[in-house]
């Protein structure tokens, strides 16, 4: 990151930063799009299973992930203010964090992952499936939490490209894991859905040991020694990026668990239903890595600009990542409008599948639009660290809206599970129009900032 001074420069610069983002964020969002692939492909009961398990775990993921990420505005607003000698103790208390929030998730799974899944009444075969596919994803929990540390500290400098690297890597790696462990090849047996978690974690093993290479070798941060000496447990420093992380992961939680309990809520319609749903569900996931990113760059480029004290350009750049993020959008959602049964067929080679998949589809697709409006001005508040709205909002919005207007159009409209698509729709649609009034007051009122 540097000062510019025209809006083509801020333009030109944002796109710089934010390109190997989307390319860092597809490649991650892609190895499940080809895992969920490759396993409809094995058998529909197989996606069923690890379908329910992704639906849990990816939740409580997100919602870890979202508390680490308190590190990033901290550190942006950091070395916009010139002050970078704070960093690496930022750093060894966020692994800290880390370790603990991944110990958590381990304890989280070992105690309540059975109980839930028998209350949603699975068919045995799925049943296990979910169980074996869970069981290998814990073995990649505890380097995910740490490498999330590491990766938001490369980003939050600006070298976006280095993260690039690492996950079009691991995508390929992915991809290849994915292939021989699902179907069996190479002389190994076919695993279906459990090969796709071991997988996942043999990736999130690699992606770790890339970011210590970066983080100790690469010139622009070896000078910070982060792992030359051991600290002992800082209670400021973990409360700082608490206060800043516990609300984004509320946030991120929020959004991803009603998403989640859409999806076992599903468990209701049948097997193929559950399917079809995360066949959509997956396809949604592919395209929000472009708000998604265009939000994680945001956060770095007005952290910095805050951090400067420049709240004019800070200002510029979320309008450029607003902007960028609705053209995007527009585009994807066009051809998707007019491809949706190409789409489908790529989940499941049975007919009857290829239209309810499609029929799913037709309602993921509004997603691609709705996210645009309101993911990137997510991280813009982030980046003023204006973030305890932001769980308010997602609590508000994302339970409070979602299940009545989920419960009238399933249940007393008739609707079925197309009724649950429908109360998502609602309640991403209102915390868009509330993101961007929060957006509006901490530009013109709080700062009041005029061009």
């Amino acid at each position: 990151m540097h000062q510019t001074e025209t809006i083509f420069q801020k333009l030109r610069l944002f796109l710089r930063l934010a390109t190997p983002v989307i390319l860092t964020q597809f490649s991650l969002l892609a190895g499940t799009f080809v895992a969920v692939f490759l396993t409809g492909q094995y058998s529909t009961v197989d996606l069923a299973g690890i379908s329910i398990g992704y639906n849990i775990w990816v939740a409580c993921f997100f919602g870890a992930m979202g508390i680490l990420l308190g590190i990033s505005p901290i550190i942006a607003q950091l070395l916009g203010a010139k002050r970078p000698e704070q960093i690496p103790t930022i750093v060894r208390q966020g692994l800290y964090l880390a370790t603990c929030m991944g110990l958590f998730l381990l304890i989280l799974g070992l105690l309540g992952l059975k109980p839930l899944l028998l209350l949603l009444n699975l068919e045995p075969q799925a049943y296990e499936v979910c169980i074996h596919y869970m069981t290998a994803i814990a073995f990649g929990i505890l380097p995910l939490m740490w490498l999330s540390i590491l990766r938001n500290t490369v980003d939050s400098h600006g070298y976006t490209h280095y993260s690039m690297g690492i996950m079009i890597t691991s995508f390929f790696l992915s991809v290849l894991l994915n292939y021989v462990l699902i179907n069996g090849h190479f002389g190994l047996p076919a695993l279906g859905g459990v090969g796709a978690g071991i997988a996942t974690a043999i990736c999130c093993w690699f992606n770790l040991l890339c970011y210590l290479v970066i983080v100790t070798r690469c010139k622009a941060f070896k000078d910070y020694h982060f792992f030359k000496q051991l600290e002992p447990w800082q209670w400021p420093y973990i409360q700082e990026q608490l206060r800043l992380g516990v609300p984004i992961g509320i946030s991120i939680f929020c959004e991803m668990s009603i998403f989640s309990v859409a999806g076992l809520v599903m468990a209701y319609f049948g097997t193929e239903i559950i399917a079809a749903h995360q066949a959509a569900i997956s396809f949604t996931n592919l395209f929000y890595c472009f708000p998604l990113s265009l939000s994680i760059a945001s956060t770095i480029a007005v952290g910095y600009e805050v951090g400067a004290q420049r709240y004019a350009d800070a200002k510029a750049y979320a309008y450029i990542a607003r902007g960028v993020s609705l053209v995007i959008a527009a585009l994807i959602s066009m051809y998707s409008f007019t491809h949706l049964s190409t789409i489908a067929g790529l989940y499941t080679t049975e007919r009857h599948m290829v239209n309810l998949i499609g029929s799913f589809l037709s309602y993921a697709v509004f997603f691609t639009i709705i996210d645009a409006f309101g993911t990137p001005i997510q991280g813009i508040l982030r980046g003023y660290k204006d973030v305890r709205i932001i769980s308010v909002i997602a609590i508000s919005t994302y339970w409070g809206v979602s299940v009545p207007v989920a419960y009238v159009f399933s249940k007393l409209l008739g609707y079925g599970p197309y009724g649950i698509w429908v109360g998502l729709l609602s309640s991403v649609s209102v915390a868009g129009i509330l993101y961007t009034w929060r957006l509006w007051y901490i530009q013109y009122r709080r700062y009041a900032v005029r061009w």
